[in-house]
């Protein structure tokens, strides 16, 4: 007799069946469980359908199709619960506790974007610095809008993903970020136009200011 704790009934039918040495019949596992063998090869199915278990034709018992067995497969379960503020938050205190943290999160960032793939843009730079940066950021749903005006483009971020880990890690998130926007600009308008992310200009947003750069400047 096994004694598991488990946080589903999936988990309990795929221990079963990790244990087990061989295939398995509904009925055995129903035995197993102490559940009503309908309910037991409804779960298998599930795990039939998810890749964590297979049907393996039984042994057969005279006349009539041989009995149907179960036995799992050695993939893990890719539909179980994540967790990725928890490690989003280890990785960010783990950066914070450096000493040049913020350094390492902006170099970060910017190594993301120059291996982001990049589609042709048309216009001038700060067109194509401004396209960019809405469409990187709205597929990472940030909720940007953009206005361009002359030699200035002003983007509002008006959500961030990471928001509930602002108030304990905000200066790496931000440097994160800010090297997101920096390595987004340089990959679509090279070093003609100027970004500048400014974290909560506003309780509401973020703000991203791109501009033309002159050819002193550049």
């Amino acid at each position: 007799m096994y004694i598991w704790v488990v946080t589903s009934r999936r988990t309990a039918l795929r221990q079963v069946l990790h244990r087990a040495t061989g295939a398995m019949t509904a009925q055995q596992v129903a035995d197993e469980v102490g559940w009503p063998v309908e309910t037991t090869r409804l779960y298998l199915e599930e795990l039939v359908g998810a890749q964590l278990a297979e049907r393996v034709p039984g042994a057969p018992r005279g006349r009539g199709r041989p009995p149907m067995t179960y036995r799992a497969t050695t993939s893990m379960d890719p539909t179980g619960p994540t967790r990725y503020r928890l490690l989003a938050g280890l990785l960010a205190r783990t950066l914070r506790a450096e000493p040049n943290g913020r350094a390492l999160a902006r170099a970060a960032g910017q190594a993301w974007a120059s291996e982001q793939p990049t589609a042709a843009i048309d216009g001038a730079p700060l067109t194509r610095a401004t396209t960019a940066l809405t469409s990187r950021f709205e597929a990472h749903e940030f909720a940007p809008t953009a206005t361009l005006t002359g030699d200035r483009a002003d983007i509002t971020l008006w959500h961030c993903p990471f928001l509930d880990l602002i108030t304990d890690y905000g200066d790496v998130i931000c440097s994160l970020h800010d090297g997101m926007v920096d390595g987004i600009t340089r990959v679509t308008a090279g070093t003609s136009v100027a970004a500048q992310l400014t974290p909560f200009p506003r309780p509401d947003s973020c703000q991203i200011t791109l501009t033309r750069r002159t050819r002193r400047e550049n």
